[in-house]
């Protein structure tokens, strides 16, 4: 799938109608969604964009900066409203943008997401990480640890050993830390669905539940031999999800989207 791109944004996109956006986490990108982004794209306008976690011009390196990027993009793709997702720090992006711009958001999906707790990729790094430390980092995220390849391990570690990167990892995981969103999580009002691996060691279980019970009208479904990203672990799964979920929401989705017009 190609992307699109304006002078600020990248993005895949992918079918029209109601909007989905989801947001990639912390060490991510934009194509870890694709195989969501095209099969949601059969029934919605599903959009990944690639988020400024690298980019020191385009965000600041906290969780409002990146909501208060994802909302530009929405300005320039004339989105009044739309479901916001993500997973880990996109997750919290998310929830950062359903908090702060309520009128915007006609829906929440999360998973693996940040915000209440996290065991971060950046805990006692070593000053120059090996090869194998990094495998051994990038394992924790999954069941399967095959999904990590040779060539996934070299990206990860020229970016935590390259200094300007690597300071904005140490950054964005600082920032999301500091950002703990218990206390307002009651304040979201729209449907959101919870979307967690059972065996994701990164936010664990528990913490799936502890947001599903602190936000009101939310869903939680696990997907068994999972770890903290679903999206890759488990597309066909994911992506089933999310499909029935969007179709048992969308009169409710709907009328929200009447209201912020």
């Amino acid at each position: 799938m190609d992307a699109k791109t304006s002078p600020e944004f990248r993005w895949l996109e992918r079918g029209d109608g109601d909007a989905v956006v989801l947001l990639h986490g912390l060490m991510g990108a934009m194509e870890h969604w694709e195989p969501t982004v095209d099969t949601l794209g059969e029934m919605c306008r599903a959009i990944a964009p690639a988020l400024p976690i690298f980019d020191a011009a385009r965000s600041e390196p906290s969780v409002p900066g990146l909501g208060r990027y994802v909302v530009r993009l929405l300005d320039e793709l004339d989105i009044d409203g739309a479901v916001v997702g993500g997973n880990s720090l996109g997750g919290h992006a998310a929830l950062e943008i359903a908090l702060k711009r309520p009128d915007r958001v006609t829906g929440v999906i999360l998973t693996g997401s940040s915000g209440l707790f996290e065991r971060g990729f950046t805990r006692n790094v070593p000053h120059v990480p090996t090869a194998d430390y990094v495998r051994t980092k990038m394992e924790e995220i999954f069941y399967d640890p095959a999904l990590v390849t040779p060539e996934w391990v070299a990206a990860v570690r020229r970016v935590v050993t390259m200094r300007s990167t690597a300071l904005r990892v140490i950054q964005f995981a600082r920032a999301a830390k500091r950002h703990n969103v218990a206390a307002d999580l009651r304040r979201i009002s729209v449907p959101t669905l919870l979307v967690w691996g059972k065996d994701d060691r990164i936010t664990p279980p528990d913490i799936a539940e502890r947001f599903h019970a602190l936000i009101p009208d939310s869903e939680l479904v696990f997907i068994t031999n999972c770890g903290h990203a679903p999206m890759l672990e488990r597309p066909e799964a994911f992506t089933e999800i999310v499909e029935q979920w969007l179709r048992e929401t969308a009169r409710v989705r709907a009328a929200l989207a009447r209201g912020a017009r």
